[in-house]
């Protein structure tokens, strides 16, 4: 089993490996979007798609570098668990815009659906990684992460 040091390095040279996915993904995705736009007018759920489905080929990259870290099948079923509840935020995210675009929903109700699926994505994800670390000590958080991430960049800018 890898430390929580040496399984940051790996994060970070898979985000480094990674980066074109989030940023070529984005634009070929808006520039398809602005095609179909102007042919049809269902803007909302384009423009959805087009932003987040490049964040989530990335979410899934990140979770198979998890996976290579642990090989326990509780530490797999909850990194699994974090992606596909994030995959299905995204499809519940779709088929609500959809719905209003069709009519069937009005905007306040779509709202508040849309905040209370967000809050609860953003919860979960939490949960897993707490729960995750009471049996995985060196598991890596999205905030640890995210920390490694800001102490590279300042080191990168400083010259350290």
């Amino acid at each position: 089993m890898l430390t929580k040091q040496e399984r940051i390095e790996r994060l970070l040279a898979h985000e480094d490996a990674t980066w074109h996915w989030r940023y070529w993904g984005l634009f070929f995705s808006l520039v398809a979007v602005a095609f179909i736009s102007y042919q049809t007018s269902i803007y909302l759920p384009l423009i959805l798609f087009a932003v987040y489905l490049p964040q989530l080929c990335v979410a899934w990259c990140k979770t198979k570098v998890l996976l290579t870290f642990n090989s326990e099948p509780r530490y797999r079923r909850w990194v699994y668990s974090d992606f596909i509840v994030e995959w299905f935020i995204f499809l519940l995210f779709l088929c609500l815009l959809a719905a209003h675009h069709t009519g069937f929903l009005t905007i306040w109700p779509l709202l508040s659906i849309l905040g209370v699926g967000t809050i609860g994505g953003l919860v979960f994800s939490r949960l897993v990684h707490r729960v995750i670390l009471t049996f995985d000590a060196h598991h890596v958080t999205n905030r640890m992460f995210d920390e490694a991430k800001t102490e590279r960049r300042t080191h990168q800018k400083t010259g350290s």
